[in-house]
């Protein structure tokens, strides 16, 4: 097919070579991200000129920078409806005629390797302040490749398994100081650019000329402190450029940096009306990412300061008088159920595995419990009520209404991951589940000392009841013949608890003599000619080993 022609050459998104790329490349825009902000603003190029292994380091990533730009040529990308388009003559085309193409080729020009042959002296004539500022423009154009850190982000399978494993609220405050560091510097670059620009030199002249760096010289300089004029003194410059910054930004203002020229007015004008909002944003995502850390906090006190509600309405004893038949001591209660309380906080806070996630309705819905005894009944059948019904011997034939809201109070909400097996709740034991999310399969029979496999594997999907018959049966006749269940994906499941359908078929007879007699004969005459067959195979075997 014509859209196949090339297609060996073609880098799709999820190759594992286009991922290591990517994350290489990825690594290189975050260091240009902090580097060349500096490059430009603070330092001019001295360092870069002057160290010749940081020279070469920079050139060879000049080198990963232009292999980046060609390989977009053949990577394949997906379209606004979500397709994959894979036509290598289509990728060529798309990105030849993109305004990204101009500035990525622009930017790539080894910019630096024409001035370090060119033996340029900083601040000497006019001819090298050009040769700075076309220098300034070309290295900027590369921070327009910024904006593809997020989408790598995005992309990187290996970043993305690596943030799932990492605690939400910690990983986002890390990630949240980072951004704050990175704008921080970035305008501390640009800050001392301002400086840079009214010379067009870091060397003596600037410190003759107006700017805000000759104004803190001349006012706040001591003999054997930071000097931020040289073009070897860009460290002390960024130092102060950096808390000229971060003074600003904090509002906090100690006035011994100040702007001087028109333009450095407008800038830190802009600067403080800006970071009144901005420094509003840091705090209240601070405070959002702390609060999250301490969400599992905030819940014990909550479910504290109900239990405390509730105990007010106790009637405590103040006196020696005997307790009333049937009723515990209410001092001795509120005890226990603020230790009760402070138990399930500790228990929660251990790294240990836990059970099968199960949470009743009243617990996946609180409002229910605030309801009049009616709309509870009208909500939890219209919540499980359908669920109720797939099960014969609990339909509305037998039930009724107020009967089944009855039971689905009963009910269990169960999750679920891939792979996990079950074969009874170790709380609520046997029952009948209802698969509302997921799927899973029959494996099988679970004895004393091993599984039994099933013949054939029996799936289960959505809206599948499982285990109606089995769970009719009791489990000590059931012993070495109850079924094991594995999951194929997350799965959330309605169960029924095998004690609470044996207290409804206690009352209900009907539904008892009309349906499910009949299922509880018929998993009983199954597990009868199994154990039979069973004996046989055994009693061949030994024939044949005697």
């Amino acid at each position: 097919h014509p859209s196949l022609k090339g297609i060996k050459y073609v880098l799709f998104p999820h190759d594992p070579r286009v991922q290591y790329w990517d994350n290489f490349f990825l690594c290189v825009l975050l260091y240009y991200c902090f580097v060349i902000p500096y490059t430009v603003g603070v330092s001019g190029g001295y360092r870069m000129y002057a160290n010749k292994g940081w020279f070469a380091f920079n050139m060879v990533l000049n080198i990963v920078y232009v292999a980046d730009t060609l390989m977009q040529f053949f990577r394949a990308y997906y379209d606004s409806d979500g397709r994959i388009e894979y036509e290598l003559r289509i990728i060529a085309r798309n990105y030849f005629y993109s305004k990204n193409f101009v500035l990525d080729f622009i930017a790539s020009f080894p910019m630096q390797l024409v001035i370090y042959y060119l033996d340029l002296e900083y601040g000497v004539d006019d001819e090298d302040k050009n040769i700075l500022l076309l220098l300034s423009i070309t290295q900027l154009l590369r921070l327009l490749r910024i904006s593809r850190i997020n989408l790598l982000t995005k992309s990187s399978i290996d970043i993305q398994t690596w943030w799932e494993k990492q605690n939400v609220a910690e990983a986002m405050l890390i990630s949240f100081i980072l951004k704050l560091v990175m704008v921080s510097h970035w305008i501390a670059c640009f800050w001392s650019f301002l400086a840079f620009a009214s010379v067009w030199s870091f060397g003596p002249a600037l410190g003759e000329a107006p700017n805000w760096i000759s104004n803190w010289y001349e006012s706040s300089y001591v003999e054997g402190g930071i000097d931020p004029i040289g073009w070897e003194s860009d460290i002390d410059r960024y130092a102060l450029s950096l808390f000229w910054t971060i003074q600003s930004v904090t509002s906090i203002g100690y006035g011994n940096v100040v702007a001087v020229t028109r333009v450095e007015y407008y800038f830190a004008n802009i600067l403080m009306l800006v970071s009144g909002m901005f420094w509003a944003f840091v705090i209240g995502n601070i405070i959002s990412v702390v609060g999250h850390m301490n969400s599992h906090q905030d819940s014990y006190r909550k479910h504290l300061d109900e239990a405390n509600m509730l105990i007010r309405c106790f009637t405590l004893r103040t006196d020696d008088t005997n307790i009333h038949a049937g009723i515990e001591d209410a001092n001795v209660v509120a005890t226990r159920i603020r230790r009760f309380v402070t138990a399930q906080y500790d228990g929660s806070m251990i790294n240990r595995p836990s059970e099968y996630t199960s949470s009743t309705l009243d617990q996946v819905f609180p409002i229910l419990g605030g309801l009049s005894l009616e709309l509870r009944h009208m909500a939890t059948l219209q919540v499980v009520g359908k669920y109720i019904e797939m099960v014969p011997y609990l339909s509305d034939t037998y039930l009724t209404r107020k009967e089944q809201a009855s039971l689905a109070f009963k009910c269990v909400y169960l999750e679920f991951s891939r792979g996990e097996t079950f074969e009874k709740h170790p709380r609520y034991g046997r029952g009948v589940m209802v698969m509302k999310q997921g799927s899973c399969i029959s494996l099988g029979l679970v004895g004393s000392r091993i599984i039994r496999e099933a013949r054939c594997l029996k799936t289960y999907s959505i809206d599948n009841p499982i285990a109606v018959n089995d769970t009719l049966v009791e489990d000590s006749f059931l012993a070495g013949n109850e079924p094991l269940y594995r999951f194929m994906s997350y799965s959330l499941v309605i169960f029924i608890p095998q004690s609470a359908i044996f207290e409804v078929l206690k009352d209900k007879k009907m539904a008892w003599k009309n349906c499910a007699r009949w299922r509880y004969l018929r998993t009983c005459l199954i597990k009868w000619s199994r154990d039979r067959n069973d004996d046989v195979h055994m009693e061949t075997c030994s024939g044949r080993e005697a």
